[in-house]
């Protein structure tokens, strides 16, 4: 097995510019709210930048592939639990997996609701305009979790639907 942590081509450089990206319109979205903008205005810059964000993590995620999963789940259960160092990776549970589908999907909802809101004209105060920007957040926040449920080898799975299925680099060498 090849150890993808070593390789430090522009797949790696590029998954780790977007990775510490999409932390940064978090902290300038707290930030911007104590400018004098109006509030309207306001949700519109932070939900698309907060939407940037979320792509940018997802692609990163994409790119840096397993171990880097891995690595972060690691590092995240070893900060809050730190009794013992991680072992090789289990296979989740068919129920956790399943879990993770559903929150895959509805975590798409709230954007979609709030495009068509906004596509019929509501909502028509700036406390619906939080109200959307809250469940904008509320979306991200469940594909983010989702994607931690589901795993590194759903990432795998993800990862070969977008590899154009042709000869395999061993058939290729022994030709």
């Amino acid at each position: 097995m090849q150890n993808h942590k070593n390789k430090k081509d522009w797949k790696y450089y590029l998954g780790m510019t977007l990775f510490i990206y999409c932390w940064i319109p978090y902290i300038v979205s707290g930030a911007v709210l104590f400018f004098n903008i109006p509030l309207g205005k306001l949700i519109g810059i932070m939900a698309a930048f907060i939407a940037s964000s979320e792509i940018s993590f997802a692609i990163s995620v994409v790119l840096l592939g397993k171990p880097f999963i891995q690595m972060l789940k690691a590092k995240f259960k070893g900060k809050i639990f730190r009794h013992k160092a991680p072992g090789p990776p289990r296979p989740i549970s068919r129920t956790r997996y399943y879990i993770g589908i559903i929150l895959l999907i509805l975590s798409f909802i709230p954007c979609f609701v709030v495009e068509i809101s906004l596509f019929f004209g509501y909502p028509k105060t700036e406390e619906g305009h939080v109200v959307m920007y809250l469940g904008v957040i509320a979306g991200y926040t469940i594909f983010i979790v989702s994607l931690f449920l589901l795993g590194g080898d759903f990432w795998d799975r993800l990862k070969k639907l977008f590899q154009y299925p042709g000869k395999s680099p061993v058939a290729v060498e022994k030709s």
